[in-house]
């Protein structure tokens, strides 16, 4: 059976059997799939983990990529977004020194910069090398949450120019505890993106 691994987010890291990603998984015909997403992901995390991957000669054959917004600090164990809870168990001068940072030092305008001349890069230079079928889409389409549109376009393997956060707003239940989306919205997503996605992964 052939490999599927999810990059990004909190919006594809959930690893239960009710996931968007386990069920288009099961869809495509994979093995159940492995998770690189996690809550409070930036995308300087992604691409680590995905570089991790190419470094170790194994990337899964099907990579899929939930690209998360701009405005995300990048470190190895912490969530760094601005308003986060601070962990009991973490230093207080590191949640000290990230409130200084959004205080007195943060830009948005040098963060969007940043993160698209990063995605175009990593899109152009590394993903189009590989040899894994590539699926990008965003989690969070840029820059929404700023409401522009900054209408970036990813070209390796296929690009679906959707967003999570969205899809997520419209699912009408309360119990949206799964990517952020009902055990009803995970099974709706999965169906859209298996019929978008299989004509490319078996060609």
């Amino acid at each position: 059976m052939r490999s599927i691994g999810f990059f990004g987010d909190s919006f594809c890291a959930d690893q239960s059997d009710q996931s968007w990603c386990n069920l288009l998984a099961e869809k495509l015909g994979c093995q159940r799939p492995s998770y690189y997403g996690s809550k409070g992901e930036s995308i300087w995390g992604t691409i680590f983990k995905f570089n991790h991957r190419i470094r170790t000669n194994t990337v899964p054959d099907i990579s899929v990529f939930c690209w998360t917004e701009p405005y995300r600090l990048y470190h190895p164990r912490l969530i760094l977004t601005a308003n986060v809870v601070p962990s009991k168990d973490e230093d207080p001068r590191i949640y000290q020194a990230l409130d200084d940072y959004w205080k007195y030092l943060h830009d948005y305008d040098k963060d969007e910069l940043a993160y698209e001349y990063a995605l175009r890069h990593y899109d152009s230079k590394v993903l189009s090398r590989v040899e894994s079928k590539i699926v990008q889409t965003w989690s969070f389409r840029p820059f929404e949450t700023a409401k522009k549109d900054a209408g970036i376009r990813l070209e390796s393997g296929l690009f679906i120019d959707k967003s999570l956060y969205k899809t997520s707003l419209l699912d009408q239940s309360r119990d949206k505890n799964i990517n952020h989306m009902s055990v009803d919205g995970n099974s709706k997503l999965a169906d859209e993106f298996y019929k978008i996605c299989e004509p490319y992964v078996n060609h």
